[in-house]
């Protein structure tokens, strides 16, 4: 089961790192907070931040680990982008609660 939960959470967070405000706007909580370096995003901030965003050219989701509690699950995993010339590494945390569905709830940044 936990092996499961954490290949369907990865599979979201992964269409969401190649993803656009469209993809956002449906898997976010209403009440979702994104951190990232330098921003706190609600759910329209960071709607209009990835309709905004180029994308990523490559995303890959390394390391990852499932922490469950009640209706909620936290994936954190290694994270490696590249745009362009440019690669980003972080790790990144995902909260999700499951509410019609799995909706993201927190995501957080910690960079390289």
């Amino acid at each position: 089961m936990d092996e499961a939960m954490l290949h369907e959470l990865l599979a979201i967070d992964d269409r969401l790192a190649r993803g656009a405000g469209p993809d956002y706007a449906e898997v976010l909580h209403d009440d979702a907070l994104v951190v990232v370096p330098g921003a706190v995003l609600d759910k329209a901030g960071c709607v209009a931040a990835m309709d905004a965003s180029p994308g990523w050219d490559e995303a890959d989701l390394d390391d990852a680990r499932l922490v469950r509690g009640g209706d909620t699950a936290t994936i954190v995993y290694r994270f490696t982008g590249r745009r362009g010339e440019d690669t980003y590494v972080a790790t990144l945390a995902s909260t999700y609660v499951r509410a019609d569905g799995w909706r993201l709830l927190l995501h957080q940044h910690t960079p390289d």
